[in-house]
């Protein structure tokens, strides 16, 4: 990296770091330097693919599936469930509007996804034009409480939608007589992101909403760097939470 007249840029650039090329050392500062120390490192045990976690599966444990539409957020609610050990998570359910295309997270990954967890993914079908769209969505739960014996639906859902007044999910969930478990519940956003790099979750962005991203964003991996840049955006006027924005996430 030099001033980026040549077009060069700096991995640490995003974090206010700054590296210049000198014919001599006599004006080089070093009172805002960082040294690197570059060696080859021993490949350690986590380098290479991950044991599935044993799920945490209590003596009186519910039954449980996880609404499911491919992306981050509900990944983390199912690590939420699988971790609880009230819970048994027994399958991932997708809700779709009969004859749906979903262009974010097609319905032949969310089938790799559960294939890979070992989880079937059932189906929900929300016909064209029902009389009333809730009760299509408390049919939908009833059934999967009396043909799969759910007693908990978990979503990723983290807030109120448009003129919501309660979740959408636990108000469909209660008048089937199911409970409602939603881990993110008005979390903060850039939190739920940097546990997902801890977790080691592989997220790609699949789906971005312009003004505010670039094409460019589209097959993009998250990482602390793509961390940092939403967080400078979500600082900016009427930036959008990071949030549900179309990604895809490998288990």
């Amino acid at each position: 990296f030099r001033d980026g007249s040549l077009g060069s840029r700096h991995a640490l650039a995003a974090y206010g770091y700054e590296h210049r090329r000198t014919e001599g050392d006599g004006d080089v500062r070093s009172d805002k330097s960082v040294e690197l120390v570059i060696a080859e490192a021993t490949p350690t045990p986590c380098a290479g693919p991950r044991r599935r976690e044993d799920q945490a599966v209590g003596p009186q444990a519910e039954c449980c599936a996880v609404s499911w539409t491919g992306g981050k957020d509900c990944n983390l609610a199912l690590l939420a469930a699988w971790r609880d050990a009230s819970l048994r998570v027994a399958a991932l359910v997708v809700f779709r509007p009969e004859g749906a295309v979903f262009r974010a997270h097609p319905l032949c990954l969310m089938e790799a996804q559960a294939a890979s967890l070992g989880l079937p993914l059932l189906h929900v079908v929300i016909p064209r034009d029902p009389p009333s769209y809730k009760e299509a969505y408390v049919r939908g739960i009833r059934r999967l409480r009396e043909q799969h014996g759910v007693r908990v639906l978990a979503t990723g859902d983290m807030d109120l939608v448009g003129t919501m007044a309660r979740n959408w999910i636990e108000e469909c969930a209660e008048a089937a007589g199911v409970r409602a478990f939603l881990p993110l519940w008005q979390a903060e956003r850039a939190s739920l992101l940097r546990r997902l790099l801890a977790e080691r979750f592989l997220v790609f962005f699949s789906c971005v909403k312009s003004p505010w991203f670039e094409a460019g964003w589209v097959g993009r991996q998250l990482d602390a760097a793509a961390v940092y840049e939403l967080e400078t955006l979500a600082a900016q006027p009427r930036a959008p939470a990071a949030a549900g924005s179309g990604e895809q996430v490998k288990p």
